[in-house]
């Protein structure tokens, strides 16, 4: 059942990404136009301030280039956001409601022990992903809106940059990165899981997961700016 639900999971996730191909290939750097609705601050100042920032919500604003002590310490900053931590307790908490992997059971005490092995695999899965590939790969961590176009061609470029993304010269290449780095700590769960869950099925489960979770968190970072600025009156261009 659970390989069933792997490649179930993947599958969709492998769609996604081919169903995206045509509009990939076609954009070979980062979105660099801005739209005349949202002017964009590239004073120095502003650019500076915006470093640490996960997601270049705006085409155009321009973002400091990243050098390799800098995505070393990427995954730190993004540890130290109050919303990095919400796939922790989201996973930690769906697990201790269906009791799926890693198997502690329902108790308690097993709701912290999940809690625990979460916060391990997302820490993992960041510093790979988001800091050693990158400055390996000179790949570039940061998620770069879309922000304009229709909803289905927003909704599969954001699922795809779970496969493709950004290097640091703006060319967009397979996310060796995400793909490799997820896969990585994947493995390392078994280090750290119990017994009964420390074996290959789960480790390709998790890794399958693990992809369709980044694809889903590229989806909120596509479209969430556009509810927040439309209930919220908050202009992405001015925001660090």
């Amino acid at each position: 059942m659970l390989v069933k639900s792997f490649f179930f999971r993947v599958g969709i996730s492998v769609l996604l990404a081919l169903s995206a191909i045509p509009a990939v290939c076609q954009q070979t750097a980062v979105p660099d136009a801005p739209t005349p609705s949202q002017p964009v601050n590239n004073s120095p100042a502003a650019v500076e301030k915006r470093r640490w920032t996960d997601v270049v919500e705006v085409p155009g604003e321009k973002v400091p280039h990243l050098t390799v002590g800098d995505k070393l310490l990427f995954p730190i900053h993004e540890e130290l956001r109050l919303s990095g931590w919400f796939p922790t307790f989201a996973s930690s908490g769906w697990g201790q409601l269906r009791d799926t992997d890693p198997r502690y059971g329902v108790d308690s005490g097993a709701y912290g022990q999940r809690l625990g092995a979460a916060a391990i695999r997302d820490l993992s899965m960041r510093t790979f992903s988001d800091g050693l590939l990158p400055a390996l790969l000179h790949e570039d961590p940061r998620y770069y809106r879309m922000a304009n176009g229709t909803i289905v061609h927003r909704t599969l470029y954001a699922a795809s940059r779970a496969i493709v993304g950004p290097r640091d010269s703006g060319k967009i290449t397979f996310n060796t990165s995400v793909v490799v780095g997820h896969g990585m700590a994947s493995a390392l769960t078994m280090a750290y899981y119990p017994d009964k869950s420390a074996n290959a099925t789960v480790v390709m489960e998790t890794w399958g997961i693990s992809l369709l979770g980044e694809a889903g968190g590229n989806l909120w970072s596509e479209f969430w700016p556009d509810v927040r600025d439309k209930f919220f009156r908050r202009h992405p261009a001015d925001q660090p």
